[in-house]
């Protein structure tokens, strides 16, 4: 009897073994996944209007400064 529980024991530890290695390998695709997606598709953002017209008068007064 304490064999067996000793045993069910050892097989519940290598079961939960083995699915922590298959979540990280599954995680560590899903991340090299989304590191290529992140390169090809930049996200998108915007900005609150007021940030934006700051910005817009920054690039004009440094468009003029240029020439």
């Amino acid at each position: 009897m304490k064999v067996a529980l000793i045993l069910g024991v050892v097989v519940a530890v290598v079961v939960l073994l083995g699915l922590l290695y298959v979540s990280f390998k599954m995680l560590r695709n899903v991340q090299i996944e989304e590191a290529k997606d992140a390169k090809l598709n930049p996200k998108q953002y915007q900005l609150h209007p007021k940030l934006q017209q700051e910005l817009d008068k920054k690039k004009q007064q440094d468009s003029k400064s240029e020439q």
